[in-house]
């Protein structure tokens, strides 16, 4: 897909990155594993536990189960925010809606990474709790 720095340019404009220096996201580009997928192929399954963060770096996902779409997600989305931090499974099935690159995060590599970059930590706090008001306001 991509150069290291047009990856760094997308992350740059996905919410959980924003504040993070471009070292940090290129550092944490390299321990992550570009994925692609074909139109129709299965991402994960709902019974499929993951430990990664998912970032959307080209194409579109459809999540949810056989006909119904849930939720569909383009570049510069991400899925796999809470999995991240606790394995566990998806409840709808997430599938390329067409070709689609992805930027496979691992928990190990996150961890470590936010280790030696505390802003990407603080990121993502703060899009968690973000999200956490706005399920209470709603």
């Amino acid at each position: 897909m991509a150069i290291t720095f047009e990856k760094v340019l997308i992350l740059k404009n996905v919410p959980i990155f924003a504040n993070v220096s471009e070292q940090a996201l290129a550092d944490l580009i390299a321990g992550s594993e570009e994925k692609s997928y074909k139109a129709g192929e299965v991402i994960l399954d709902a019974d499929t536990d993951t430990d990664a963060l998912y970032v959307i770096l080209s194409g579109l996902v459809r999540c949810g189960d056989g006909d119904k779409v849930v939720r569909e997600l383009g570049p510069r989305q991400f899925f796999g925010e809470t999995t991240v931090f606790n394995k566990a499974s998806f409840p709808y099935k997430i599938t390329a809606h067409d070709k689609t690159v992805l930027l496979k995060i691992s928990n190990k590599t996150l961890y470590h990474m936010m280790a030696l970059y505390p802003s990407l930590a603080f990121g993502f706090i703060g899009y968690l709790s973000r999200q956490v008001h706005q399920e209470q306001i709603a």
